[in-house]
C-alpha cells in the first residue's frame, strides 16, 4: 500500500469514528486440513488437589445447534494471544516503541514487565521499590482523572492489551486488541498409552517390594517411573472439518476513551496494528501437536477492514496492509512521545513480607487508597506517634 502519513488514520481516533478495525485469517495445520491438532486443556477446578491430577482436564467444545458448522473449539484463547503478542516488543526493532522495565529478583533472575502475566497490576511489579509505587500512582491519576499519561509512559501495552489492577486500585482498562483463535465443526478423539519402567525394579531387588503398594497414579512407583503405568481414554485432540480462524479486532472505542490527546491515540493504534500484524514462526506453534500456517498464501496477511456503527465496512482502506507499514507507522508517532531508557528495578522483598502478614480483609482495604509499601510505612509512622502520644500522657500522669 501507498506510503502512510502520520494523519492517515485520524478520522479513526475522532468520537465519532468508526466502532473497530477487522482482521480476520484462515488458518490450517501444517500437516493439510484433514490432519489432527490439540487444543489447549482447561481443568474443572481451580482448586483440584494433587490426587485429581489428569482427571479435570477438558477441550473448550461448544454446540451451534442452528448452524450447519456444528460446534466451535478454542485453539487459542484471548488472554493467550495477548500472551504471545505483548513479548514481541522485547525485541528489536519493537524495543524502541516501548519503555523496558525489568525487575530484579533472587539469584540475578529477571522479570520484564512484557512477561508479566498482569502487566502493569503484576505482584512483581506492584513490589518492586521504584515502579511499583509509580504504577500505583498511575492507576490511581486514571481512576481519578481519567488520565492516562502515566500508563501510556511507563505501560503502555498494558493499556493495548488490557490490565486490571484488582488487588489494588481496582482499575480496569478495557482491551484494544482482541484476538482469538477457534475451530469450527470439529470431531474430538482419545488416545491411550501404556509407559514400561526401563527395568524391573521390584524384582530385582532395587526398590522394595513395600514400596510396591496401591494401583495406578496411586502407586508411588508408578508415579516415579519405576513401574509400568497406563493412560486410557486421554486427548486425542480433534480433526477440524469447518476451518480454523483466527478472529481479531482493534476497539478503536476503547482506545479513543483513553485519552482526547491525538499524539497519544495515534501511539496507541500504532502499537495496536504492530502487534495484530506482526507474525512469527511462534505466532503459529501453539503448543505440541498444534503447529498451524496460513490456508493459503493470500491468508498470511489476512483481511482487514474497517466497522462502522451503522454496519457498513470499508475494506478498501487497509487493503494490501502489511506489517511493515504498521511498523512504519508506529516509528512515526513515538516522535510526539516521551520513550524513556529505564533502569532495572529490584523485588521488595520486604514489603512484600510485611504485606502478606496484615489479615486479607485490611489488605484489601489498604490497598485500594495506597500503594503497599505507602500503606505500611504510614501504619509504622501512625503507631509510632501513638507509642509517643501514649508516652507522653504517661509522663504527664507520673508527674502530678
Amino acid at each position: 500500500m501507498s506510503e502512510l502519513r502520520l494523519d492517515k488514520f485520524d478520522h479513526l481516533l475522532e468520537d465519532e469514528g468508526p466502532a473497530a478495525i477487522v482482521f480476520h485469517r484462515k488458518l490450517k495445520p501444517v500437516e493439510g486440513d484433514d490432519s489432527w491438532i490439540f487444543p489447549p486443556t482447561y481443568a474443572q477446578s481451580e482448586s483440584a488437589e494433587d490426587d485429581d491430577e489428569g482427571s479435570g482436564g477438558t477441550y473448550q467444545i461448544d454446540d451451534l445447534p442452528d448452524d450447519a458448522r456444528r460446534n466451535v473449539c478454542l485453539i487459542d484463547s484471548i488472554g493467550s494471544q495477548a500472551n504471545r503478542m505483548e513479548p514481541v516488543f522485547k525485541k528489536a526493532p519493537y524495543s524502541a516503541l516501548v519503555p523496558q522495565i525489568t525487575i530484579k529478583l533472587k539469584n540475578d533472575d529477571e522479570v520484564n514487565l512484557l512477561d508479566a502475566g498482569h502487566r502493569a497490576a503484576d505482584a512483581v511489579i506492584r513490589f518492586s521499590k521504584v515502579y511499583g509505587p509509580k504504577l500505583s500512582d498511575a492507576f490511581t491519576k486514571y481512576r481519578g482523572k481519567r488520565d492516562c499519561t502515566d500508563l501510556v509512559r511507563l505501560a503502555p501495552t498494558s493499556l493495548v492489551f488490557g490490565v486490571w489492577d484488582s488487588r489494588g486500585t481496582g482499575v480496569k482498562v478495557q482491551r484494544i486488541v482482541r484476538s482469538v483463535i477457534r475451530a469450527y465443526n470439529v470431531t474430538k478423539a482419545k488416545r491411550s498409552a501404556t509407559y514400561r519402567a526401563a527395568y524391573d525394579y521390584v524384582g530385582n531387588e532395587l526398590i522394595s517390594p513395600e514400596r510396591d503398594k496401591g494401583s495406578g497414579k496411586d502407586n508411588p512407583l508408578s508415579q516415579e517411573g519405576f513401574k509400568y503405568s497406563l493412560a486410557t481414554a486421554t486427548h486425542g485432540g480433534v480433526l477440524v472439518k469447518g476451518g480454523i480462524k483466527q478472529e481479531a479486532i482493534i476497539n478503536l472505542v476503547a482506545l479513543r476513551t483513553l485519552s482526547s490527546d491525538l499524539p497519544t491515540k495515534r501511539y496507541l493504534l500504532g502499537l495496536a496494528l504492530v502487534s495484530l500484524s506482526y507474525r512469527d514462526q511462534e505466532a503459529f506453534n501453539l503448543r505440541e501437536g498444534c503447529l498451524l500456517c496460513a490456508a493459503s498464501t493470500e491468508d498470511l496477511q489476512g483481511i482487514w477492514k474497517v466497522v462502522k456503527f451503522d454496519s457498513t465496512e470499508d475494506t478498501e482502506m487497509l487493503k494490501g496492509f502489511t506489517h511493515e507499514a504498521a511498523l512504519a507507522f508506529a516509528n512515526e508517532t513515538i516522535e510526539a512521545i516521551r520513550i524513556e531508557e529505564l533502569p532495572s528495578d529490584d523485588f521488595d522483598k520486604e514489603t512484600a513480607e510485611k504485606w502478606l502478614a496484615i489479615e486479607k480483609k485490611k489488605r484489601k482495604s489498604l490497598a485500594k487508597a495506597k500503594h503497599p509499601a505507602r500503606a505500611i510505612a504510614d501504619e509504622a509512622a501512625g503507631a509510632a506517634r501513638k507509642k509517643e502520644r501514649e508516652s507522653a500522657a504517661l509522663g504527664e500522669a507520673k508527674s502530678k
